[in-house]
């Protein structure tokens, strides 16, 4: 089984961030609760229990709350890595590594799909390095990001036939081409909750909000 997670990226501070969580609610209705770690120099990363496909909701209400850019984070299953970009609460841009993954077809014993695989012809929608600009750390080589969304690892042991492998992988090279902390944003909730932290991290890094505990 591959790694399945989510995430929001918000171009603020993670000091300016967490008081204003407080009161806010997430997917449902129910109070907001989880982690929030810094991700960058001005830049917070926020991880809530819940299926990992909740980061999509969650992104735009809190683009609006924060009034700032956000950015949700989704891989199902090491296959698919799924990037949305809001402003003001809507959506301003989408990413999908693997278009059609989840249509109705013939799917494996492990719920894959047969006969395709990511290094199989499956060209990525929404491969533009400009629009993830808004959360970026600093100055940004938009050659590079922009062949990391195209499927180019950055390290040739992440690739089989010229392309990622894995979702996380590509990810992860696409937080580190904006200049993030890669390694924080490469993760998600359950991890974290089961102490698996990323590379670097001390447990008492970890900002916890609306009740959760570390």
């Amino acid at each position: 089984m591959g790694s399945f997670y989510g995430n929001v990226l918000v171009a603020r501070e993670c000091a300016e961030v967490v008081p204003l969580l407080a009161g806010a609610t997430g997917v449902g209705g129910e109070a907001l609760r989880g982690y929030a770690l810094p991700a960058g120099p001005a830049h917070t990363v926020i991880f809530q229990p819940g299926p990992e496909s909740d980061a999509i909701e969650l992104a735009g209400p809190l683009s609006r709350l924060l009034g700032a850019a956000t950015l949700s984070s989704y891989v199902h299953d090491s296959d698919v890595l799924d990037l949305r970009v809001f402003v003001d609460g809507e959506v301003r841009h989408r990413f999908d590594s693997w278009p059609g993954y989840f249509d109705e077809g013939e799917i494996d014993e492990d719920g894959n799909p047969i006969g395709g695989s990511p290094t199989e012809g499956h060209e990525p929608m929404g491969a533009d390095p400009e629009a993830f600009l808004p959360l970026a750390a600093g100055p940004v080589d938009q050659v590079v990001l922009g062949a990391v969304l195209r499927g180019r690892p950055l390290d040739p042991d992440d690739a089989e036939d010229g392309r990622y492998v894995f979702a996380d992988a590509q990810h992860h090279d696409v937080m580190e081409a904006l200049g993030l902390d890669a390694h924080r944003l490469s993760t998600g909730y359950a991890y974290l909750a089961r102490g698996y932290l990323p590379e670097g991290l001390l447990t008492d890094e970890l900002v916890v909000f609306g009740g959760v505990r570390g």
